[in-house]
């Protein structure tokens, strides 16, 4: 089940990222909740028999003024639980966002490392297509030295 998360799912979603990723559930707490707070924002989270499985995030990011990439809605995040990874989870997530993002605007956008195939391959099969390759996009630097920013547009 997909649905757009609350205030009161922030501490599961924080203990998710510290397991997964550091840091601590009060820091992840104020990261998650900006998202949540946000105009031009959405956190989705996608629960398994009451378990919560994932949640993403896609929000509207202005052009960067350094390294050009073009202002829009963003896919910025998205977090699997590891037994619940290569179940579907990532990709309902992704396609949620996808409308979210297309009933405010044409197009969707992403920027991923060249080195995350996984992603890229997910990414291709829901219509997104490469624009460029860059060292930072979004002000974000990649792993291994190389993003791909990659778009989809709405379909008519």
């Amino acid at each position: 089940m997909l649905a757009e998360a609350t205030e009161q799912d922030l501490p599961c979603l924080a203990a998710l990222q510290v397991g997964l990723r550091g840091g601590t559930v009060e820091e992840w707490t104020e990261r998650i909740g900006r998202m949540l707070a946000g105009d031009r924002s959405a956190v989705v989270l996608a629960r398994v028999g009451g378990e919560t499985a994932g949640y993403a995030n896609v929000a509207f990011l202005s052009e960067h003024p350094e390294d050009g990439a073009p202002g829009g809605y963003y896919l910025t995040g998205v977090t699997v639980a590891p037994r619940w990874r290569r179940r579907g989870v990532g990709a309902a997530l992704t396609r949620w966002r996808m409308v979210w993002a297309w009933q405010r605007g044409p197009e969707v956008w992403c920027f991923v490392s060249a080195r995350n195939r996984a992603s890229l391959d997910l990414h291709h099969a829901l219509g997104f297509r490469e624009v460029r390759r860059a060292g930072v996009l979004q002000g974000v630097a990649f792993d291994g030295g190389e993003g791909v920013l990659i778009r989809a547009q709405c379909p008519a």
